[in-house]
């Protein structure tokens, strides 16, 4: 039997699911480096259910199975999900810097980046919209975007500032432990 095109489907399917451990790896190590700790890459990665959650429903919403496509969608969608995160943290630790309150920090990220943040995740919605609607063949990973998106801006505005809050408590006393081990030695 000649099932056409499935068997390299099915091939490109699982080398996309080789390639995720990796990948992960390869960002969690460069995101240590740049920020110069363990925790926060992790923190920042705490993004991903999030965008996750949205592809789950949007796909169930429109009657979409999980597809190389849609997985395509998925993996652009890491990128765009981190790439929020990452904004919020790294401004919330340039306010650290200066001198601010963790709570205070967290809340001037989420105030000046609101509008970015929301103004790029609605226009590649929109942007998304006419490939969704009218092109069956790109509908699940135009779906997959979409719904991702969107449950990411808003989850990452909503609920990513008390994880930056639990992250930098947990940061603080780890700190405030290894210098205490650090003058007893």
């Amino acid at each position: 039997f000649d099932f056409g095109q499935e068997d390299e489907n099915q091939d490109s399917f699982a080398s996309m699911g080789k390639a995720a451990g990796p990948l992960f790896f390869a960002m969690f190590v460069l995101m240590a480096l740049l920020f110069r700790s363990l925790l926060q890459p992790i923190l920042i990665f705490t993004a991903l259910p999030f965008a996750f959650l949205g592809v789950a429903a949007g796909l169930y919403g429109t009657n979409n199975s999980i597809s190389f496509f849609s997985m395509l969608g998925v993996f652009a969608l890491i990128g765009i999900s981190l790439n929020n995160t990452i904004l919020l943290t790294d401004y919330a630790n340039q306010a650290r810097a200066e001198g601010m309150l963790p709570s205070e920090a967290i809340a001037t990220a989420v105030r000046e980046r609101l509008r970015p943040l929301l103004t790029t995740s609605l226009t590649s919605v929109l942007a998304l919209l006419p490939l969704a609607l009218n092109d069956p063949f790109w509908e699940g990973l135009a779906f997959a975007l979409i719904f991702g998106l969107l449950s990411s801006t808003i989850l990452v505005l909503l609920v990513f500032p008390y994880f930056y809050l639990i992250s930098t408590s947990v940061g603080d006393r780890i700190s405030k432990l290894v210098r205490k081990l650090i003058r007893r030695s």
